[in-house]
């Protein structure tokens, strides 16, 4: 009798326990658990939260067990990314993105900013190491285009001066249509131990677009020009009417780096040529480095100055 008893009562445990495993899934049939479980695991989860929403329009009276089960399965969000080893800048700084971004809006907003430390190499008139700095300041307002830059080479070695150099130049462009501008430039130009001892420049041109998309800009540049020139600290300055042609070339490599060169041709009395390279790539933040390298020539040197001089620069550059 007994016997008789247990066995009953154990059949009856194995036919009722699928029953409470199933409660779990309250009112959710089978094939919509299914569903439910396939959609939490493809693609990261990004269709569960649709299937849901069908399942409770197609099925209102199981809204409460659909959202029970939904909220048992729903995907977890992944973990945020964390920052890499080569995040230099700390984040809040004016050296990061976020940091030079509101810097920027407090120092001259609507202008793009660089400021630029570096180390020299000369030849020519100075053969030797130095320091150097220079900022620029780049403008789109409309029509105009507007660049201020500035540069300052100094050395001083065993208590002497040997090398002293700066500069300032403003250039404004005006478009008037896509591909042509007229254009104007001043400069003025200090150099203790160059081939000249100071010097305004002032022209006026005319500009062509000649390349102008996402990777290339090149520009032609051509007009009169006025060069006064010291040529030595004991002289009085000279006027000369010349012609001057200049190319303002940039390839922008990727979004990390940049090739920038302008070449400069004064002709008439004075013969003056300048070319000027720039690499830049962007270390991180508001950080680039550049390396750049200047080529000065200068027909009517005085005697005993070279005509040719050549710097090569190697600096950090921060931009905001």
């Amino acid at each position: 009798m007994n016997s008789n008893i247990c066995k009953s009562a154990l059949l009856c445990g194995l036919i009722c326990l699928p029953s409470f495993a199933s409660t779990a899934q309250a009112e959710v049939t089978p094939e919509q658990f299914n569903l439910l479980v396939t959609a939490a695991n493809t693609d990261g989860g990004k269709n569960f939260n649709a299937l849901v929403e069908i399942l409770l329009a197609s099925h209102p009276e199981d809204a409460e067990e659909i959202r029970d089960i939904a909220e048992q399965l729903k995907p977890k969000a992944p973990p945020p990314p964390q920052p890499t080893s080569t995040s230099i800048p700390v984040e809040g700084t004016i050296f990061s993105d976020s940091g030079s971004e509101q810097f920027s809006q407090n120092f001259l907003p609507g202008w793009e900013k660089e400021i630029e430390v570096n180390v020299l190499y000369s030849t020519g008139n100075s053969s030797q190491k130095y320091f150097g700095t220079g900022t620029k300041f780049e403008r789109e307002a409309g029509r105009y285009h507007q660049v201020a830059t500035t540069y300052f080479d100094y050395n001083n070695s065993n208590a002497v001066t040997n090398k002293r150099r700066f500069g300032i130049a403003y250039k404004s462009d005006y478009s008037i249509s896509d591909i042509s501008y007229v254009t104007g430039y001043t400069s003025f130009e200090s150099d203790s131990f160059g081939a000249f001892n100071k010097r305004f420049t002032l022209n006026a041109g005319y500009g062509l677009r000649a390349l102008d998309n996402d990777t290339f800009k090149w520009s032609l540049e051509a007009g009169p020009a006025l060069l006064v020139t010291k040529q030595l600290s004991t002289e009085d300055y000279d006027k000369d009417i010349t012609a001057f042609g200049s190319s303002i070339f940039t390839w922008i490599i990727n979004d990390r780096s940049e090739l920038d060169n302008e070449t400069k041709v004064y002709a008439g009395n004075k013969v003056v040529i300048e070319n000027k390279t720039d690499y830049k790539i962007k270390v991180s933040g508001a950080l680039s480095g550049k390396i750049s390298f200047d080529v000065l020539y200068d027909r009517d040197a005085p005697i005993g100055r070279k005509k040719t001089e050549t710097i090569t620069r190697v600096g950090i550059l921060y931009d905001f």
